[in-house]
């Protein structure tokens, strides 16, 4: 007879036995099935905060999607829940006006000790803001803004970032391991950069005496397209990917392109390639008056000027 599925019965009986021990020891808290009556955060009250408010948000452990709001309020919804939850619990939501706008925040779950959990939990937070809010992430797992008109700076840990129609002084996008994409965002400063993930940014509006404007990821690929005026200064560079730049027809720009393996080509027409030795290639746009530089260690440029953005 064949004893050992029965032996590691035993085991896992025995390791969640004392699981269960710790776990009331250490005061946790235990959450039924869904069915049964689950787990839901409670309300929050809306926050009058004016029509420009600074909004910071820390919370290492969820998604946060931001809106705008219909009534000029902040609105601050936690969409965090757990069907069938054992050991380890939730951290509770701390929303609080301050002197400038409205600080949300969650503890960072404890991760030491022992954690036993059977069933499905998710930690969200949804956030409706005045559109002249200033959004300050400081640590999220993923994030979404639309329609925010007073900048934004995220920085997310682990998790996608995207900026639909946001607007403002300086737009900043950070993650430590996710993708960032940008949509019709319109920005005198712009910074993105992602250690882990693809960068795409369709319709950038670069404005101001002097814009500028980054885009860097360690590891994937970049597509960028819009407008990049004369007066500005642009980076576009991976380490691991290829690039792909598109530019508006009346574009007024010297672009300074490199690949240390892989091919540069202009509007789908082979002008270099790099072998290991490296390859480069200057289009001049109009006047060339303006700065771009596109560079990858390891992958092809590809460069359209037919006004395809």
């Amino acid at each position: 007879m064949n004893r050992t599925p029965i032996v590691a019965m035993l085991v896992a009986v025995e390791i969640l036995l004392v699981g269960i021990g710790v776990f009331a020891l250490q005061g946790g808290h235990a959450f039924s099935a869904q069915r049964g009556g689950g787990w839901t955060a409670g309300p929050i009250a809306p926050i009058a905060a004016g029509g420009a408010p600074q909004i910071e948000v820390d919370d290492s452990d969820s998604r946060v999607d931001v809106a705008v709001s219909n009534d000029g309020l902040v609105h601050v919804a936690d969409r965090s829940h757990a069907d069938l939850m054992w050991g380890g619990h939730i951290q509770p939501l701390h929303v609080s006006r301050t002197a400038g706008g409205v600080s949300i925040s969650r503890a960072h779950s404890d991760s030491f000790g022992a954690h036993i959990q059977i069933g499905f939990s998710d930690q969200r937070i949804e956030v409706d803001v005045p559109p002249g809010a200033h959004l300050k992430i400081v640590r999220c797992s993923g994030a979404t803004l639309t329609g925010v008109r007073g900048g934004a700076e995220v920085h997310s840990q682990d998790g996608r970032i995207t900026l639909t129609d946001v607007q403002g002084d300086a737009l900043t996008a950070q993650s430590d391991d996710g993708s960032i994409h940008l949509d019709g965002v319109t920005a005198a400063s712009l910074d993105a950069h992602s250690s882990d993930g693809r960068i795409v940014a369709k319709g950038l509006t670069l404005t101001g005496s002097a814009p500028h404007a980054s885009l860097q990821t360690d590891d994937g690929s970049i597509d960028a397209g819009g407008s990049f005026p004369a007066n500005g200064s642009y980076d576009v560079s991976t380490r691991d990917g290829s690039i792909r730049l598109a530019l508006r027809r009346d574009a007024d720009l010297t672009v300074d392109a490199s690949t240390s393996d892989g091919r540069i080509s202009v509007d789908g027409k082979n002008t270099a390639h790099g072998d290991g030795d490296g390859a480069h290639h200057t289009v001049r746009l109009g006047n060339g008056s303006g700065n771009l530089r596109a560079s990858s260690d390891d992958g092809s440029i590809n460069i359209l000027t037919n006004g395809a953005v």
